[in-house]
């Protein structure tokens, strides 16, 4: 059966940084580059632009050549995006090396049988969909991976989806939104603009690995948290497992966020009365994680024993909480992995949004303690869980991924994909410019109708 998503390729190029632009480069990973070995190989954003009257000759002729010219003039900075994650047998660890002529994959499509708006909307959404606009990262061998993969996808006379798919060794949320602010600007203004003009917000990369102080070597963390090349053959036969999930998107106000923390503040010093504030940063990130973890034990409990305990993982971003802080321009991965748990039958308790925004909020206290100190304990920790249920946030409001602005104005839409992967919850700042919080949802389509009916009715149960 002919798959009903497929889209119409038109071209399928490799775009290099400008000839001569970057010498041969080797870039060692750190300790937090080498914990995404373990994980899914890749993260994908999709940024969704609606442009009216982009006709298919517009688009060839207009548009996809300056995306073309300014993605090379950024690689230029943004080099290790064109080169390849290598671990050769030479070598103990491995190493992201960029070398002349390297390139990244950009494959040019049409999808004309679907709606734009439906396909970017928040409403219930056939995975199958989503993933026809994700650009694939396709291994050259076991021991050579690329880093970079884009896939342009226009949709006539509505817009056009940029997918961006990324190796989550190489880059963190925060430096892939610094890499994709950078191409977006040189976009947007043309030939002629210089990088460094561009600001503080959009300084260079920085890629020194001497400022991470690293006591016991990363010899020694390879080993304790059995990072091998093996790792690198299962990220290269990773492929998408056919499913059934859906994605939905869900949106939170920053007035229901305050009515969150002033009602779990309350049920606090209710408890303790010698208290005068929270003992933890009751911030809109915890109160929201809370909420959304509390819906999801709620709609995926039936699948669970109800002593079980409940586990949630989210990561936390450590620049500046290192000594000595690095650059907010620092270019690589700099993440913490925070695991926390609570008992199943105190989530769906009275008190269940309070006990899970105490357990975050403490997390992140315990995750950004030392940073690095505890790391592989932590790691150790989250593959012990395996067997339980383990719920989760990806991404986060802060990054701004709706300032990405090509020529076109804000993005209608911008998704985290990396989700697809598993079930899974993510996280961005509103489309609508409003203050709050996005959810971008996945389940199956039976728990995303609980989760969706427990999204609505938990406001009402603990706050009104």
């Amino acid at each position: 059966m002919e798959d009903p998503y497929k889209v119409k390729v038109l071209e399928e190029c490799q775009i290099s940084p400008p000839l001569g632009s970057v010498p041969q480069t080797s870039l060692p990973l750190t300790f937090f580059d080498m914990r995404q070995l373990r994980n899914p190989p890749s993260v994908t954003r999709l940024f969704y632009y609606e442009i009216p009257c982009c006709t298919k000759s517009h688009f060839m002729i207009s548009i996809l050549p300056d995306l073309k010219h300014s993605l090379s003039r950024t690689l230029q900075y943004f080099f290790p995006l064109a080169g390849n994650l290598i671990w050769s047998s030479e070598c103990s660890k491995p190493e992201i090396l960029y070398v002349e002529g390297d390139s990244v994959s950009l494959s040019v499509a049409e999808l004309t049988d679907f709606n734009f708006n439906d396909v970017c909307g928040n409403h219930l959404r056939d995975i199958n969909m989503v993933y026809a606009l994700m650009p694939q990262l396709l291994s050259k061998s076991d021991a050579i991976l690329p880093q970079l993969a884009l896939q342009v996808t226009l949709f006539l006379n509505s817009g056009i989806c940029i997918g961006v798919t990324v190796s989550h060794a190489a880059v963190d949320a925060k430096s892939f939104s610094h890499f994709v602010k950078s191409w977006a600007f040189l976009c947007k203004l043309g030939a002629d603009t210089s990088f460094i003009s561009t600001g503080p917000s959009l300084a260079l990369p920085v890629y020194d690995r001497t400022m991470f102080k690293d006591p016991n070597g990363i010899q020694t963390f390879l080993e304790k948290i059995k990072i091998t090349r093996e790792c690198l053959k299962v990220h290269r036969n990773y492929h998408k497992i056919p499913t059934d999930l859906v994605q939905a998107t869900f949106l939170i106000g920053q007035l229901e966020i305050e009515r969150l923390k002033r009602w779990i503040l309350t049920r606090i010093l209710e408890k303790d009365t010698q208290l005068k504030k929270a003992s933890f940063n009751l911030s809109s990130f915890v109160v929201t994680c809370a909420y959304i973890w509390v819906c999801l034990v709620k709609a995926l409990g039936c699948h669970y024993d109800d002593n079980v305990r409940e586990h949630f993982f989210f990561a936390v971003e450590c620049r500046g909480r290192l000594n000595p802080a690095l650059p907010e321009n620092y270019f690589g991965n700099c993440l913490v992995p925070c695991l926390t748990s609570a008992n199943k039958e105190d989530l769906l308790g009275k008190d269940g949004i309070v006990v899970a925004a105490e357990v975050i909020g403490k997390g992140i206290q315990m995750s950004i303690k030392g940073v690095s100190e505890g790391f592989e304990d932590d790691l150790a920790k989250c593959s012990s869980t395996a067997l339980e249920h383990v719920s989760g946030i990806a991404g986060s409001p802060k990054w701004k991924f709706y300032e990405t602005d090509f020529g076109w104005g804000r993005p209608k839409k911008v998704e985290l994909c990396s989700t697809h992967h598993t079930k899974g919850v993510s996280f961005s700042e509103r489309s609508d410019g409003e203050a709050g919080i996005e959810i971008g949802v996945l389940l199956n389509k039976i728990d995303m109708d609980a989760f969706e009916i427990n999204f609505a009715d938990t406001f009402k149960t603990y706050i009104y």
